[in-house]
């Protein structure tokens, strides 16, 4: 018989088996029971000599622990260490839906309970629902904002969120670089092959006095920083990343551009105020005067509590 061995116990030479078709299925030809505690089971051979036939893997786990002489602790159905949440429906539960939750009250006679329970698993169909709804549920439930972003600032944080928020191909958000004279833009990237987030750096320089638009973006010649698909493990990572640089420290600054009936808006006007702004930023900070003995004594004079060490070492106040 094709199989596939889950479990062995040396001791006891016990082994929890599947049955399969093709190597895959847990089919076994004839029988609707495809799992297997195999008694005296053999790897050499790979056969057996007495086995017990479930349905269910919960039953032929209990079954295999029991025949293996192993100890069974009460897990509430749980079968792995590492599940947290396991639910039951029962026949008592169906009577229970067709007394009082369907639209309008069902006699809950055994062959009632028989024909729902019937329509609930043709084709795997309330499994595969539940499965379905319960990602819904669950990210419904969890709350981002008490989950640890692996960002370290607020910054980055509100980066990171706007880079999934960004949710037509016309939007766009637009911030200072910090370093002067330089816009950074979020966008969807013209050419779709690519990604569906890009950020760009655009110098000033290269804004010019025409309209600009998300599809323009691309072509003016600045610098693409960033481009992934947001969806899936390597996009999430690489926006982390982008949003723990120094590219984003200036990100509550942002414009978000966006045209409500979905047309391209310009956004030249908004890349030409950022970019001077930036650039007044970058030249204010280079003229900001340092004085190194009246930083110094600064911060001895708030160690310190008081004006005397000010004047003791000669600082200067500004």
């Amino acid at each position: 018989m094709e199989h596939i061995v889950l479990e062995y116990d040396e001791s006891t030479r016990t082994a929890l088996v599947v049955a399969t078709s093709g190597g895959r299925e847990p089919v076994l030809s004839g029988h609707a029971s495809p799992y297997i505690v195999a008694d005296g089971y053999d790897f050499e051979s790979r056969s057996w000599g007495a086995g017990h036939y479930f349905t269910d893997i919960a039953e032929a786990k209990i079954d295999y622990e029991r025949s293996c002489r192993h100890p069974y602790p009460i897990a509430e159905g749980k079968l792995r260490d590492d599940e947290f949440c396991t639910i039951r429906w029962c026949r008592e539960d169906v009577a229970a839906a067709l007394s009082e939750y369907l639209a309008y009250p069902i006699p809950a006679t055994e062959k009632n309970i028989d024909t729902a329970i019937g329509q609930l698993m043709f084709r795997d169909g309330l499994q595969d629902r539940l499965t379905e709804d319960g990602w819904d549920t669950i990210s419904a439930i969890i709350d981002e904002d008490e989950l640890d972003f692996g960002i370290s600032t607020a910054q980055g944080v509100d980066f990171y969120k706007e880079a999934f928020d960004l949710s037509t191909c016309t939007d766009a958000a637009i911030w200072p670089s910090g370093d002067g004279n330089a816009a950074f833009v979020m966008a969807y990237p013209a050419d779709s092959d690519d990604g569906d987030l890009a950020v760009y750096k655009i110098g000033g320089g290269l804004i010019g006095d025409d309209e600009i638009t998300v599809e323009d973006i691309e072509g003016l010649g600045g610098t693409r920083e960033l481009c992934v698909y947001k969806h899936g493990f390597d996009g999430i990572e690489a926006i982390r990343d982008f949003a723990n640089r120094t590219a984003v420290c200036k990100f509550d600054e942002r414009v978000v551009v966006r045209d409500p009936i979905g047309a391209m808006p310009d956004l030249g006007p908004t890349l030409r105020n950022t970019a001077v702004l930036d650039e007044w930023d970058a030249r204010l900070a280079m003229q900001q005067p340092r004085d190194p003995q009246g930083i110094a004594a600064a911060a001895l004079t708030a160690a310190e509590g008081g004006t005397k060490a000010v004047a003791e070492h000669g600082g200067n106040k500004h």
